[in-house]
């Protein structure tokens, strides 16, 4: 389902187009990298603490999320690189009491079209940009006594804000490091028969504010 909403949306044509853009400089740039963000979802943290945080574990303000990520970068000018950068974070929360077991883990794919300012010397690069591009969210909910999940997926949207600096370990590949800030509005998760999350008289909307550092290998080409 994630996959058919990507495919459709005027985003994946626009990833298709930029790679025919900037042709008169060859170098490409791939990248894979993981890393860690310190992250708030305030709407999650509200209604799991106000609805199944019993006996006083509640979801702190800022949670870690596991990150891995990938990018596929064209220069398009002298000191200028556009990329299509895809990110996978994950998170949850579990909570075990007399009163049963809550689990919910959340997900986002967030898929983001980059433009940097490009610095490099013999052996280095610095980067610094941003971008913007869909976010997909996915919500698996286990309610106390209920043997099985209910899975929920919603689209929004996020921009994002980048530096990083790479160190050649070999002619062509370097070592990366990056620390970021990212906005993510998910939009309001829905299940397969188009029932949200009902928090305060309405459907749960998912908005993430979040910095994280990032370590890994690019490849030039």
């Amino acid at each position: 389902m994630i996959l058919k909403k990507i495919n459709n949306s005027p985003f994946y044509i626009f990833i298709i187009a930029l790679f025919f853009t900037g042709t008169g400089y060859s170098q490409w740039e791939a990248r894979v990298s993981m890393g860690i963000n310190v992250s708030s979802t305030p709407d999650l943290r509200d209604y799991i603490n106000e609805n199944f945080a019993y006996g006083g574990s509640q979801m702190p303000d800022f949670n870690s999320m596991i990150e891995f990520a990938g990018e596929v970068g064209h220069k398009i000018g002298q000191n200028l690189q556009l990329a299509v950068e895809g990110v996978y974070t994950f998170n949850s929360y579990t909570n075990v009491t007399l009163n049963g077991k809550y689990e919910m883990s959340y997900k986002f794919i967030s898929p983001s079209v980059m433009l940097y300012q490009m610095i490099e010397g013999n052996g280095y690069n610095f980067k610094f940009g941003g971008g913007i591009g869909p976010r997909f969210v996915m919500i698996n909910e286990i309610k106390p006594f209920v043997n099985t999940g209910t899975d929920y997926s919603s689209t929004g949207f996020g921009i994002v804000a980048k530096a990083s600096g790479s160190t050649a370990l070999s002619k062509s590949v370097f070592a990366y490091i990056s620390a970021d800030a990212r906005y993510d509005a998910g939009g309001k998760p829905t299940n397969k028969d188009g029932a949200g999350l009902r928090h305060r008289g309405s459907d749960l909307s998912v908005t993430s504010l979040s910095v994280g550092v990032k370590l890994g290998i690019s490849v030039n080409f």
